[in-house]
Order: C-alpha cells, then sequence, then structure tokens
C-alpha cells in the first residue's frame, strides 16, 4: 500500500487523500515519526481534514505525547463531532493519561455512533478495568469477542479481568487465547 500511495504522490505531491492514507500505513508499519509527518504535511495542505488530524492524535499517542494527542483529536472533532474514531484515538490517549472517566466518556461517544466498533469495546473494557469495575470490563471484553472472536488484546484484556475477580484458571484460558493468536503479546504473558 505504501508504494501506491508513494507513486499517487509522485504524480500529484498535492493528494491530501494519498499523504493520510501514507501517514496511516506508515503508523501500521510502526513507523511513527514518518506517519507524523505525513500527517502534518496532510493538515497543511488541507487543514479542515479531520481524519488527518484524527490519525495525528493516533501517532502522536504511540509517541508518549499524550496531551498534543488529545489536542488533535479535540481539532479533529471540532472539524467532524461525529467521527468515532477520532472519539476511540481521544479516549485512548486520556486513559494513558490516567483520566479513566473522560475516557469512558469518549469510548461511550464513539460506541454510540458505531455500536459494532470493536476497538472501542475492547479500550473500553481496559478503561473499565482502571476503574476496579470489572463485571463491566468483562461484559466489554466479552463484548468484543463477539464483535471480533480473533481479537488478542481483548482475550488479553478478559485474562486480566478474570485475574482480578480471582478467577484465575479462566483467566489462564483467556490469555491462553490471546496467545494463541499473538504469541509475542507481552501483555497476555503477564496476565497468565
Amino acid at each position: 500500500a505504501l508504494a501506491s500511495y508513494d507513486r499517487a504522490l509522485v504524480l500529484q505531491s498535492a493528494y491530501a487523500d494519498a499523504l493520510c492514507n501514507r501517514g496511516a500505513a506508515l503508523h501500521a508499519l510502526k513507523r511513527y515519526g514518518e506517519a507524523l509527518v505525513a500527517c502534518d504535511r496532510t493538515i497543511a495542505l488541507q487543514p479542515d481534514y479531520a481524519e488527518a488530524h484524527s490519525n495525528r492524535g493516533n501517532t502522536l499517542r504511540e509517541l508518549r505525547r499524550y496531551s498534543d494527542a488529545v489536542d488533535a483529536c479535540d481539532r479533529a472533532l471540532a472539524l467532524a463531532p461525529g467521527f468515532a474514531e477520532a472519539h476511540c484515538n481521544r479516549g485512548s490517549a486520556l486513559h494513558a493519561l490516567e483520566r479513566f472517566e473522560e475516557a469512558l466518556a469518549s469510548f461511550d461517544r464513539a460506541l454510540a455512533l458505531r455500536p459494532a466498533y470493536a476497538d472501542a469495546h475492547c479500550n473500553r473494557s481496559a478503561v473499565l478495568h482502571a476503574l476496579k469495575r470489572y463485571d463491566e470490563a468483562l461484559a466489554a471484553c466479552d463484548l468484543t469477542i463477539a464483535l471480533q472472536p480473533d481479537y488478542a488484546e481483548a482475550h488479553a484484556n478478559r485474562g486480566n479481568t478474570l485475574r482480578a475477580l480471582r478467577r484465575f484458571n479462566e483467566a489462564v484460558d483467556a490469555c491462553d487465547r490471546a496467545l494463541a493468536l499473538a504469541p509475542d503479546d507481552a501483555e497476555a504473558h503477564c496476565y497468565r
């Protein structure tokens, strides 16, 4: 995909969609510095591009610039209040800042807009766990897994929550499922 976006940009250097998608592809490759440059270039070309601001927020979160990430998502939401992904990205940054109630509200807004949004359910489960609302966290994990059975992080979160509920055998089973899907998942190893 990255080569296709690069080719499109050779043909039309001010192609905001290709530049935004290039940033998302770089993010997926964990090339966060380059992804941030692509987001910033997209925004310079098209300042009202909500997806670019949201992607920028998600990338800033990966770079551990959490307050900047929240600000970028807020800009995206000022442009597109109904943008579920921006609410979810904002919630993830707020979670990293340990602003759990605000994070939960962001995930709830994302889910009000897109009820079957597995990432938002999964992230919501982690925030509910941080708030020690374990039964709700477990329900959010189960809903995530119902929506996307191969979601390793949801199985790991489920294992962590079951461990907190002192349901140790079930916790091990959930972590084993996570590890079967993602053998290098450090959290699943830790929660197990």
